[in-house]
């Protein structure tokens, strides 16, 4: 499960140089766990059938905030539906990746339930409106199934 969820994250952020998109709209929002602000989460926006662009991605910061950066690198992303799916990466025994290290060479594993970042399994969506969009807010729960 862990390589496909970097899989797709891999998939959504692709290649650099693309050409700016039109209409982006600042997408920006903030993650609970528990009803608790979690820092270094990642946040990705896969866009739904009909929605142009490729999505985009986030990263929490110690208050559980996020802006959204579309895969094409511009602030924001396209009107529309997105799945919204979540990933926190941590050691193998939860604590967090030391600096300068990275997933990798530490065995990262995403310490969210699975429901949160595989998109088969997404439950969660954000519609992307024209102009000025509400402030999101997820709150997780640590012991999800499904």
């Amino acid at each position: 499960m862990r390589v496909a969820s970097l899989f797709v994250i891999a998939l959504a952020v692709g290649c650099g140089g693309e050409p700016p998109l039109p209409d982006a709209y600042p997408a920006s929002g903030r993650v609970l766990l528990d009803g608790k602000p979690i820092e270094g989460v990642s946040v990705t926006l896969l866009p739904q059938a009909g929605v142009p662009g490729r999505g985009g991605y986030g990263v929490t910061d110690a208050n559980g905030a996020f802006s959204i950066t579309s895969v094409e690198g511009q602030d924001g992303v396209q009107p529309g539906k997105y799945k919204v799916v979540f990933q926190k990466l941590a050691q193998p025994d939860g604590s967090p990746i030391p600096p300068g290290a990275t997933a990798a060479d530490v065995g990262a594993e995403n310490i969210l339930p699975p429901a949160y970042n595989s998109p088969e399994m997404c439950t969660t969506f954000a519609d992307i409106q024209a102009g000025t969009n509400p402030e999101m807010e997820f709150d997780l729960d640590s012991k999800r199934k499904r």
